[in-house]
This record gives structure tokens, sequence and C-alpha cells, in this order.
């Protein structure tokens, strides 16, 4: 399924690993496990982490369809984490539907995420015929991408029982969570389309920029996005107490009083009234909140553009400078 807002080009890229990921889920499962993983792998999705490992293969090779399996791969690891993020964050909603938790239970959302996830080295077994070498660093950075991302996770909990967090710090847990399952993808879509070591980690560097920039991005839409276009209600993140940047920036620039009233927004089990969230995000634009996180974005995205610009140039390498600018500027 094309995702609103992204070039008719991505159809071309998202179209195999559908299909592949629909016929490791098939929507036609006899058991609610195997229709919750059906579920948590076809339920929408931008594909961003498959279509970098696609087009990073095709950087160096000249040809995606070598890096589908990796991609994949990519996606089961994703989804899995997406699960376990929605249970653990008490999420109701993913990408405007019940999330795989409330759709199925916790205890079937667990098992269909550990199901996704053992597939994940079965689709990078497929690369039977790759050199070891090449394989090996696969397999290291795939494995390097889920321990991070656990970390970053943890991390995450740890910063909502922190009243002030630092920007560093919310950096370091970004970096883990999200950076870290964008960079490994482009890492070994490039391994795969026969880059060299250095190569692979320029790769490697672009999707770790992309991904803080995405990430700036997606918390900030927690507070200033429409929850018609992000899938789910907003201030989720908010409600559960987690820290983004724009928050942090704006908490650091308040007067008692109204950081009295952001403090209390957080950690809220009660609804949210009109007045309460145009009154935060008149904060957001007072304490000049969303310029800086904007800036950051551009300096995150504007790295990611310097890597573009050390490596092959021709088709790929100018859908990756499309997909970065997407990924930083969605929904503004």
């Amino acid at each position: 399924m094309q995702t609103p807002g992204l070039a008719s080009w991505l159809t071309e890229y998202i179209v195999p690993v559908n299909s592949a990921l629909e016929d490791l889920a098939p929507q036609l499962a006899s058991t609610p496990l195997e229709r919750a993983a059906h579920d948590a792998v076809v339920a929408g999705g931008k594909r961003v982490r498959a279509v970098l490992a696609l087009l990073w293969c095709e950087v160096f090779s000249g040809d995606y369809r070598p890096a589908i399996p990796l991609a994949v791969a990519y996606e089961l690891a994703h989804a899995s984490a997406l699960i376990q993020d929605d249970i653990i964050d008490g999420s109701e909603m993913r990408r405007g539907e019940s999330s795989i938790g409330v759709k199925y239970g916790s205890t079937t959302a667990l098992l269909a995420s550990d199901l996704l996830l053992f597939n994940v080295p079965k689709m990078i077994a497929k690369y039977e015929n790759l050199e070891s070498r090449r394989l090996a660093r696969a397999l290291d950075l795939l494995g390097d991408a889920c321990r991070a991302t656990t970390w970053g996770e943890f991390i995450d909990m740890e910063m909502a029982y922190d009243e002030e967090g630092t920007e560093e710090r919310y950096e370091e847990m970004i970096r883990l969570k999200t950076s870290s399952l964008l960079s490994a993808p482009c890492a070994s879509g490039a391994l795969v389309g026969g880059a060299s070591d250095d190569e692979a980690a320029a790769a490697g560097k672009y999707g770790e920029e992309a991904g803080l920039a995405y990430q700036i991005q997606d918390d900030t839409l927690d507070i200033m996005g429409e929850a018609s276009e992000l899938g789910k209600p907003i201030f989720t993140d908010l409600r559960g107490g987690k820290k983004s940047l724009v928050l942090m920036h704006c908490l650091g620039r308040c007067s008692a009083e109204e950081r009295k009233f952001v403090v209390g927004l957080t950690n809220r089990r009660g609804a949210y009234t009109q007045d309460e969230v145009q009154r935060l995000r008149g904060l957001m634009l007072e304490k000049g909140s969303l310029d800086y996180v904007r800036k950051k974005v551009r300096l995150h995205t504007d790295k990611a553009r310097a890597v573009l610009a050390s490596v092959p140039t021709g088709p790929a390498t100018a859908r990756l400078d499309s997909l970065t600018e997407y990924l930083a500027a969605r929904y503004y």
C-alpha cells in the first residue's frame, strides 16, 4: 500500500517487500498468533528501513533486488519492536488502528513479536552465497542494532521518571532506539551491494543522521502534529511522561507557573482539553522551542546529505536525497 505523502517511485521498492512479508505472515492465518503477526507487519507503515537497505544496495550495485531478504529482515525486526514498544507504553493505537496488544491481548502480542523476530535470521540465511566476511558483518550489524534498540527503550523508560532530562541523554536514547535500526540496514544494504568497508560505514553514518532527524521530528509531532495524520492520539508520549527535545527546551525557558502547567500535563490519566493543547503549543512557539528543534532536524539532515555527496551518483542516490527530506519534514 502506498503511503500518502511519499513519492510514487517508492512503490517499486515497497511492493516486493510487502509481498515477501505477506508470504511470511499470510492474511488467512488459522490462529490468533499468526493473525497478530500478520497485522503487525502489513498494517501500513512507510517501510523506511526496507527502502533504505534496497537503495543503498542499488547505489553500489545498480540493482536493489539482492537486498530484498535483508530489507524484509529489518521490517520484521522493526515490527517486533513496535509491538513491544506499544505494550510498554500502554499505547492503544498504531497507524490509525488498535495496537496489536489491544487487539489480541498482551500475551499473544508478545508471542507474535517473538515469532516475527525469530524469522529475521531465516531471512539472512538466504545469503548463503554471500562472501563469508560480508555475511558475518551483516549479522553483526543486525545484532548490534537489535541490542541498541533494547537499550534505547530502557533509557526511554528511565527518562520518563527523570523530571529534568538532558539533551545529551535524549540524543543518546534516540541514537540507540531509532538511529540504530536505520543505520544498520543502510550499511548492510551497501555491503550486499558490494560496497567496501569504508563505503558501508559511510552508508551507516547516513542512516544514523537521518534517524536522529526522523526521531526528533517524530517526537515533536506528538505535541505539534494532528491525530488524523499521525494515526494515533496526540500527546501520547507526553501522557507517558516521555521526554522530547522540544519539551525539554520549552521547560528550560518557562516561568515557575508555566513550568507547573507543563509538568502537570505529563503522566496524565484524564483527557486533555483544547485549551491545554493550544496553551502548550503556544508556549512551544513563544519560547522558540519549535524553531530550535527544526534547526536540530536540519543539522542532522544536512549531515546525512553530506554523506550522499561522497558516494556514487545515480538514480538511487537522488532518491535517497529525496527520502532524507521527507523524513525530516513530514506533516509540516
